[in-house]
């Protein structure tokens, strides 16, 4: 009798990174975010573009509003401070729970 191959092994949820979005908005349920603390935290480079795919994809309403920054040079620039609205909290967790565990621990 024929042996049979051996199945392939499966991705485990551990195994599997969430995508941008899911990690962008597991970080926005529990702190408002700038990108300079996007990129920190997770290396987000275009949080503005994942902001408006979660808006216009899930349905999701944030607040938003304007922050000077001084940046190493000395000259003043702003960034968008995107917060997650109260009612959208709840759909955002919902969410979030719907992929596999984010690999991250929201910094203090």
């Amino acid at each position: 009798m024929k042996k049979q191959p051996a199945a392939p092994a499966r991705a485990t949820s551990h195994s599997v990174k969430p995508p941008k979005k899911i990690i962008a908005l597991y970080f926005l349920v529990e702190r408002p975010l700038i990108q300079l603390e996007a990129f920190q935290l997770y290396g987000e480079t275009c949080l503005h573009s994942t902001i408006s795919e979660l808006c216009h994809k899930h349905d999701l309403v944030f607040e938003r509003s304007r922050e000077p920054h001084t940046h190493r040079h000395g000259g003043k620039t702003h960034f968008t401070r995107y917060r997650l609205s109260d009612k959208s909290q709840i759909a955002a967790k919902n969410l979030i729970s719907s992929y596999p565990p984010v690999p991250y621990e929201v910094a203090a």
